[in-house]
């Protein structure tokens, strides 16, 4: 059953593989200073953008920068954040899904938890309390 094709779809005769997960640049800066007591307001943003890579064929790197802000009432900016990853991945054969739509839409989508984890440690470690950022949907 396995090896029937399913009409409509494309066969594919390839994949992406993740080779590595880079972590580029992470800043994080926190005011001394801050009433928990008043509500805070996120601000979030990230952008991506395909990497030339040294490597050899084949072979194709997607950055991805994610930024936030803690902001208080009358512009305080109680803490922000930056991080940038590179994700180096691997083209096999002819995958079904075309190299540019991957590194629009997919490579941002499997780099993006790391980015997660990493400002949720740095949110943590600078006393800041538990920041979960929102799933983000890379479909533009």
């Amino acid at each position: 059953m396995q090896d029937e094709k399913k009409e409509g779809m494309p066969q594919s005769t390839g994949s992406y593989k993740v080779e590595r997960i880079i972590l580029m640049n992470s800043s994080f800066h926190r005011e001394v200073k801050i009433d928990f007591s008043k509500p805070i307001t996120l601000s979030f943003d990230h952008s991506s953008e395909a990497q030339e890579t040294s490597e050899s064929d084949g072979f194709f790197g997607v950055g991805l920068t994610f930024s936030f802000k803690g902001i208080q009432e009358a512009d305080f900016l109680a803490f922000s954040a930056e991080v940038k990853m590179i994700g180096i991945f691997e083209k096999v054969g002819e995958p079904a899904v075309s190299e540019d739509l991957f590194k629009k839409i997919n490579a941002p989508a499997i780099i993006y938890p790391f980015i997660r984890e990493h400002l949720h440690g740095l949110c943590q470690k600078g006393s800041v309390g538990n920041v979960l950022l929102p799933t983000v949907n890379f479909k533009i």
